[in-house]
């Protein structure tokens, strides 16, 4: 164990704690149904702690599965968050001048969209980047390959 990992540790708890909170404290905006505020709390209780497993694991037995936690993971959280919180005003209060005789099923909807975005945001705040796999990585250009066999049939 080194004191480099050590601090690394100690920063990824902080991250941690401060995107754990976030959430805790938008939740009960967001979240249009109690249920889907548990379920929140369970995934996200549950990330977190596998997060400061894979940590304690980095630093106490040498590499291998460290999280990548920045303070830019954090600053991106928050930024997300707040974009979500002004979009749910935004279109609630929308929903309220042009269907108020829809807005009680509207909103259920919308704001379990907005948890689910919120969800992933924080899931790629706290593993430190796109918890997808390599291969289904979202953004980039598809470029299509024409092989060489290909064009001499069109000869």
């Amino acid at each position: 164990m080194t004191g480099s990992a050590l601090m690394d540790f100690l920063i990824g708890i902080i991250v941690l704690c401060a995107v754990v909170y976030l959430l805790f404290l938008a939740l009960p905006r967001i979240s249009p149904d109690e249920t889907f505020t548990q379920i929140a709390k369970v995934v996200i209780g549950v990330l977190a702690l596998v997060a400061i497993l894979m940590a304690a694991k980095a630093v106490l037995f040498g590499g291998g599965g460290a999280l990548a936690f920045s303070l830019g993971s954090l600053v991106t959280f928050a930024i997300g968050l707040i974009v979500v919180l002004i979009v749910i005003f935004l279109l609630y209060m929308a929903i309220d001048f042009v269907a108020p005789q829809f807005a009680t099923p509207a909103k259920y909807v919308i704001g379990g969209i907005a948890l689910i975005a919120l969800l992933y945001l924080a899931a790629q705040s706290l593993t430190g980047g796109n918890p997808l796999p390599a291969k289904f990585r979202l953004g980039g250009a598809i470029t299509p390959t024409v092989s060489a066999s290909a064009t001499t049939h069109l000869l």
